[in-house]
């Protein structure tokens, strides 16, 4: 059964958002846990799937650019479904923005240089960046790790 890039891409996103959903409700696990390593694992093992499943379907003639473009197409699907999923998630669990607030405020306090003014001006200032700087630090993770894992295989396959 041939599966495109795009496809292997929407199956390993929604193994993905299948695990961190598993972990976070069935385990109770914080959302930055350890278990995003096993998530990680996952993408780059998607990754490696997409590039070495292209190279059996290849005439040997290729070159790096084409491992990396089946790469790429597979990465940037998992990249967006995860941004879809990490903007839905933090919507849908205020409780999560919330405790990032209270943990910043708590050393904020411990640092003694702040006036409670200045650490609820902080939080103030921090409430409407929180999403767009998580779907940021995620879409860039996500882009770097799978270019990083992509190069590597594509690198790998193509000698």
């Amino acid at each position: 059964m041939n599966i495109s890039a795009r496809n292997k891409g929407l199956i390993t996103g929604a193994v993905m958002v299948a695990l961190a959903l598993f972990f976070f409700y069935v385990l109770k696990q914080p959302f930055e846990s350890n278990f995003q390593y096993i998530i990680y694992g996952i993408y780059c093992a998607g990754i490696m799937w997409a590039v070495l499943d292209f190279k059996k379907t290849t005439t040997g003639t290729e070159k790096f650019k084409d491992y990396f473009a089946a790469g790429f197409k597979m990465f940037v699907m998992v990249t967006l479904i995860m941004v879809l999923f990490v903007f839905i998630f933090f919507y849908f669990n205020p409780q999560i923005r919330d405790a990032k607030f209270a943990e910043n405020t708590k050393l904020l306090l411990q640092e003694g240089n702040h006036t409670p003014a200045e650490i609820e001006q902080n939080t103030a200032q921090m409430k409407p960046v929180f999403l767009p700087m998580m779907l940021g630090i995620t879409t860039f993770a996500y882009l770097f790790l799978g270019a990083l894992i992509t190069s590597l295989t594509a690198a790998f396959v193509s000698q």
